[in-house]
Parts: C-alpha cells; structure tokens; sequence
C-alpha cells in the first residue's frame, strides 16, 4: 500500500470520526443541554416575576421584627430564674406598704412547669377596705414582677363598730388565686423598659351598701365568720383564725358574731354557721385551705 492511500484512509477515518461527534453532539447532547437551560431560565423567570411579593414578604417580616425589638426593649416586667415562697411573701408585703393596710394569708398551693417558663399558684385569702384592695391589685398587675391574678372573688362585708368606727364600716374579703412567673431565659430577669406606677383614683366604693344594716357591736369578742379562717376541723370542734388574727376554738351550737355554729363537717373540712343580719337570715360556709400534699383522712389535697 502506498504512502499516499494510507494517509487518505487515515484522514478518510479521522473524518468519519468527527462527524460522528458532531453529529451526536448536536443531534443529542445540545438539546438536552438547552432543554435544561431553558428550564433554569423559565424557574429564574418565574422567580423575577414573584419578586413583588418577595418585597412584600419582606417588608412585612422586617416590621414583625421592629415591632417585637421594640416590645422587647421597652418590657417592663422581671421575670426572674425561679420563684420562691418566701420572696413572694415578701413581695406581696412591700406591695401592701405601696397600697395600704391589707389583712394577708398565703397558702402555696402548686407549680406548674412548661417550657422554658412555669408559675408557682398561691391562693390570697384576706380583707381590705376597698381602696386599699384596689391598689394592691393594680401593683399586683402593674409592678416590675410577673404575677398574674387567676381567679378572684370578693364580698364586701359590714364590720361590728368599735371604738375607732362609732357607725362600723365596710370591707372587702377576697379570695384570689395569684401565678408567680419564672423562666430560664435569663434575659428576661432584668428589664429594661420604665412605666409610672400611679393607680387611677375610684371616687365610688362598688361595695358600700345603699341601706346599712346597721348591726350591733362585737361587746362579746366573737368570732367573726366573715373574717375568718377555718384551720382545723376535729369532730364536734373546730380552730379558726379570728378577725384578730388569734387562734379559737368553737363547737358545734356555739355562739358567733350574729349567729351560732350550726354544724362541724370534719370528713368535708368545713364549719357551717348561720347569721342574723339585720333579719336577713345567711348560711355562711367556712372551708379548710390546703396546700399541695396536705393530707385528709387519708385523702390527698392538691
């Protein structure tokens, strides 16, 4: 073979060999490789053309964000690592020297945990006169702590006239159940935010009523069921905390403020007595408070 027909053959194969290519790059590889492109441009189209509501999206999420910085920066509630009953306590006292004379009893009655929060529950069980009442619980809700009032019933109730009251008054009993807030968020411990802490004045006592009954004065030193507590119940006989804040004994048809003691349930831990209020004739219902594990025949109180 001469020198001349080899390389013909040569060039000849050569040449098959690069129409081959080019023939399956153009016939296969570039359109698929344009298929995908023109799919990318489509998804970059479409993309450009929702870029309106992406602003808008934006916009919005940008004043979400000022708005809970702001929030955030302006708190002005404490809400420290943990709770404890004793600080609690006293910070119930520092909000009554804040509002005024307030007969106090705390009962700790739980604690609930969440996330990275939880409350303790303590049950205010107390009397005030309505002005003092009202300013403690506006500091209760507006003070730099975190306690939030539950539940919260009061009855305004007429008083013996004494020595400093010729014609008696009137005070409110209450029973609130009060949650003091923690969390482990240590941020939120200190706060950074400042309010001014004036109760709005109330020219009208709710509780005052429009014709005084006029009762007469404890001269006997009764105990006064309205204002007092039921500590212990044993059959036949009972221990209350007076309105004096002293330890008494009564029985089953003893005589009280206005009334007698018509009967000592020791299985429900109750005292039922029934008044004469100016002839209006009241049952009146005092019940033991437990706290958590108090224990009851045998029956466990939360």
């Amino acid at each position: 073979m001469s020198y001349k027909l080899r390389n013909s053959i040569a060039l000849g194969i050569l040449l098959f060999l690069i129409l081959s290519v080019g023939t399956y790059i153009r016939a296969f590889h570039l359109p698929k490789k344009i298929k995908a492109l023109e799919a990318e441009v489509a998804k970059i189209d479409e993309e450009l053309q929702n870029t309106p509501n992406l602003v808008n999206q934006f916009n919005d999420l940008s004043a979400v964000l000022n708005d809970t910085q702001k929030r955030w920066d302006g708190r002005n509630k404490d809400i420290p690592p943990a709770d404890v009953s004793s600080q609690s306590y006293a910070y119930f006292s520092h909000l009554i020297d804040l509002s005024g004379e307030v007969k106090l009893n705390m009962v700790y009655t739980g604690t609930t945990m969440l996330a990275n929060y939880g409350y303790n529950t303590y049950g205010l069980r107390g009397e005030a006169p309505f002005d003092n009442l009202y300013r403690f619980i506006w500091y209760l809700e507006n003070d730099r702590r975190l306690y939030k009032i539950h539940s919260i019933t009061m009855k305004g109730v007429e008083v013996a006239p004494d020595a400093e009251h010729e014609l008696g008054q009137v005070l409110v009993t209450f029973d609130m159940t009060v949650h003091a807030y923690f969390s482990s968020v240590s941020e939120l411990s200190s706060s950074l935010g400042e309010r001014s802490l004036t109760p709005n004045a109330l020219t009208v006592d709710p509780f005052t009523p429009v014709i005084a009954s006029g009762i007469p004065p404890n001269i006997h030193d009764l105990v006064e069921v309205q204002r007092s507590e039921l500590k212990a119940v044993i059959p036949g006989k009972a221990f209350v905390l007076d309105q004096n804040n002293t330890i008494r004994t009564i029985n089953e048809g003893d005589e009280v403020y206005l009334g007698y003691v018509t009967r000592v349930d020791p299985e429900g831990g109750r005292v039922e007595c029934t008044l004469n209020k100016g002839g209006i004739i009241e049952k009146v219902e005092m019940v033991i408070r437990y706290g958590p594990q108090a224990k009851v025949n045998g029956q466990t109180k939360r």
